[in-house]
């Protein structure tokens, strides 16, 4: 547990310092690296269960999307119409012997670029849905907001685990994940929605510098509001890879 903690403050206090210092390219470079670390894992684990991969043309186009999607915004769904064009038309360059095991890999290929980079690279509209941008002294409301996003969704994960160790004893999913419990459940979702209250509460009356709103307003009811609803869909999302790596 210790482990855990000090690994988990390092990490995030790398992150927040490139962050900090590259703001949204920062931010979009952070973001393109845990969405190939991830494809990667999610590979790894459909050749385990015996949906192998064309592992090198999904991560290369993975890896293409979230940067290009960055610079040029609303380009991320071609990077990915075009990586499956190309992709599936490699199969004329195969042997006939080869051809049929790389048409079959094609399905994994996809699936893990649609569940994890597709999903992944809407950061980028996320960080980029204000006009304004972050100077060195202020954050703008797309990065703040997508930072918002990720905060949120993590204190789900803490809090459940929390909750469900001093209290826990009501199972939630066993077959899924015998270690998660209802009561973790619903400390997982106040913790998020009280979080997401609480960051933009701080933001607009103790920190009015922080972050340059723009035109947008963020008020406490809303974070509260689709906090909880980030939780949710956190939890969904991990219950997901629970299944995959259980099958694993």
């Amino acid at each position: 547990m210790i482990i855990r903690t000090l690994s988990t403050i390092i990490l995030w206090g790398a992150m927040g310092g490139v962050v900090y210092s590259l703001k949204e390219v920062g931010a979009m470079w952070i973001l393109n690296l845990c969405a190939t670390l991830t494809l990667f894992e999610i590979y790894t684990i459909l050749g385990r269960l015996g949906y192998a991969a064309n592992r090198m043309s999904g991560l290369i186009t993975g890896g293409c999307m979230i940067p290009i999607a960055f610079h040029f915004p609303g380009s991320g769904i071609d990077v990915l119409a075009i990586g499956a064009l190309l992709t599936s038309g490699a199969c004329v360059l195969f042997p006939q012997a080869q051809r049929g095991m790389y048409v079959k890999r094609l399905m994994p290929t996809f699936f893990g670029l649609l569940y994890v980079t597709f999903l992944l690279h809407y950061f980028v509209r996320i960080i980029q849905v204000s006009d304004v941008e972050s100077t060195s002294q202020t954050l703008g409301f797309g990065l703040f907001f997508s930072l918002w996003v990720v905060v949120v969704a993590k204190f789900s994960d803490i809090g459940a685990l929390l909750v469900g160790k001093a209290i826990g004893r009501t199972k939630m999913a066993p077959s899924i994940s015998p270690g998660k419990t209802v009561e973790g459940l619903i400390g997982g979702l106040a913790a998020s929605s009280g979080l997401g209250a609480l960051l933009p509460w701080l933001a607009i009356n103790h920190f009015p510098n922080l972050v340059d709103f723009g035109t947008w307003s963020f008020s406490t009811g809303q974070g509260a509001v689709w906090g909880l609803l980030i939780a949710v869909a956190a939890v969904i999302g991990d219950l997901i890879a629970s299944v995959l790596k259980r099958l694993a």
